[in-house]
């Protein structure tokens, strides 16, 4: 079925040649037709000729055409069904879940989907369709908020094609791709554009994502988690966001940091964050202890994890580059971290009292049990899960979060003016229901290369933010 603009566009078009014509006269004249010509206008009844063009003629059956036909069975399109949330639901008799659609592609023949986190997180039950219409129940294997991708098993699903992994580290702008998803439910619509920019910033909601592909192929809501492909069918991508207010400014996760996080996801369960045993923050200005700083960096502010860089890195020192790409920010740093693992070699630039400098260290594995410490040695609490029973044991107003049960004077949460008796609901703005939770987030800030954390607590009626250190 055309499109609403198709068919506005086909309504305007025929209205104005139907009043041209009946004005009896032809366009740039001001003559009438002859008879003659008008008796060669008139119907025949035979229709023009037909100059069919074979199938696989090179003007018909271009590289996209051949990009399109060979992903397109590689790529899903995803329908989650979600708790509806509304207070009004009970009162407007409104269905118990809503459902949401997304896109997703094929990264192993045994049904291994990768897609957008926000496409199926908080999903109570997610379906995936394949261009042939056949239907697979899925379940998430991994899934990580903060850069926005998670990993899917089709159940029961083996022999499936898959889309290859390309690079997104030689991207050229300009270059052709192909985007292939679900917008708007229409599955597998197939869109084309260029490479708009390699490295773009993007702010959605209270986050900042950095280095991002930028094109002009149409992405729509529903394209989210679907491909990115170059012209020989590679992904390159993962189409994530488009801009509202604008047209044709689309915005997708490199494949090389979502190929890293997949491999995480599968393997581990989560993603594993190399870090550089300290903590930075973030600097700029005219002047920083005597070096100016235009557009902004790091600072080393600590060491956390003394000797594990050998006399490579000390307090004060300030980092420009990790393996020759800027850094204006603990972002970027994390970002510039986040394509190795454990172990990797990382080559840093910086100044240290005004000097240049350039050296080699180690991507560092956070300790197994660094979440365990950082909550009894650092924070210095014990917390427990807030039920129903012991929202009422505590009189709490709340039945969400954790119910700091001791805490020790010498710990950095009493420093920071809390006590036993409070409730942590989130840490860094991500919500925590079990200690768990809990553990992985302080875990999670310290391999940001942070120094303290924010807490979301709650005491009585009242609730606030309040920073504490690690």
């Amino acid at each position: 079925m055309p499109s609403r603009t198709a068919i506005v566009t086909s309504a305007v078009g025929g209205f104005f040649l139907g009043v041209l014509f009946s004005a009896g006269t032809w366009p740039g004249t001001d003559s009438t037709p002859s008879s003659a010509m008008a008796a060669s206008q008139q119907p025949t009844g035979d229709l023009l000729p037909s100059h069919d063009a074979p199938v696989d003629s090179a003007e018909r059956n271009t590289p996209v055409v051949q990009v399109a036909a060979r992903a397109a069975p590689a790529v899903v399109s995803i329908t989650t069904e979600v708790p509806n949330q509304s207070p009004f639901r009970m009162f407007y008799n409104l269905p118990d879940t809503t459902s949401s659609q997304g896109s997703g592609c094929i990264i192993r023949s045994d049904g291994v989907v990768l897609t957008n986190a926000h496409v199926v997180d908080g999903a109570m039950r997610i379906t995936a369709t394949l261009s042939d219409g056949t239907s697979y129940e899925a379940t998430v294997l991994g899934l990580d908020e903060q850069l926005d991708l998670a990993v899917l098993r089709l159940e029961g699903a083996n022999d499936l094609p898959s889309i290859p992994l390309g690079t997104s580290s030689d991207l050229l702008l300009g270059e052709p791709v192909i985007v292939i998803g679900n917008p708007f439910g229409l599955g597998h619509t197939v869109t084309t554009g260029v490479i708009s920019s390699a490295s773009r910033t993007l702010e959605v909601a209270d986050r900042v994502y950095q280095d991002y592909i930028q094109t002009d192929a149409g992405i729509n809501p529903g394209n989210s988690g679907g491909p990115l492909l170059n012209i020989h069918g590679q992904l390159i991508g993962v189409t994530s966001a488009i801009r509202k207010d604008a047209e044709n400014i689309g915005f997708a996760i490199p494949v090389d940091r979502a190929a890293k996080v997949a491999r995480d996801l599968l393997r581990y369960g989560s993603v594993q964050a190399p870090w550089l045993g300290v903590s930075v923050k973030d600097i700029g200005g005219p002047r920083y202890r005597g070096t100016a700083i235009a557009e902004g960096a790091v600072a080393v502010s600590s060491v956390l994890e003394p000797g594990s860089q050998g006399p490579f890195l000390h307090s004060g020192d300030i980092i420009l580059k990790v393996n020759g790409k800027p850094v204006h920010s603990r972002d970027d740093l994390n970002l510039r971290m986040a394509t190795s693992q454990p172990g990797d070699e990382i080559r840093l630039e910086g100044l240290r009292e005004g000097e240049l400098f350039k050296v080699d260290v180690t991507a560092l594995a956070a300790a197994p049990d660094m979440g365990r410490q950082l909550l009894q040695s650092s924070l210095g609490v014990t917390v427990t899960p807030i039920d129903a029973r012991t929202a009422r044991s505590y009189g709490l107003r709340t039945k969400s979060g954790l119910l700091v049960a001791t805490s020790k004077p010498t710990g950095t949460f009493a420093m920071a003016g809390l006590r036993a008796g409070d409730v942590i609901l989130a840490v860094n703005g991500t919500a925590v229901k079990t200690e768990e939770d809990l553990r992985t987030s302080l875990l999670k800030a310290r391999t940001s290369h942070r120094d303290s954390v924010l807490l979301t607590v709650q005491r009585g009626p009242y609730r606030g933010h309040v920073d504490v250190d690690l």
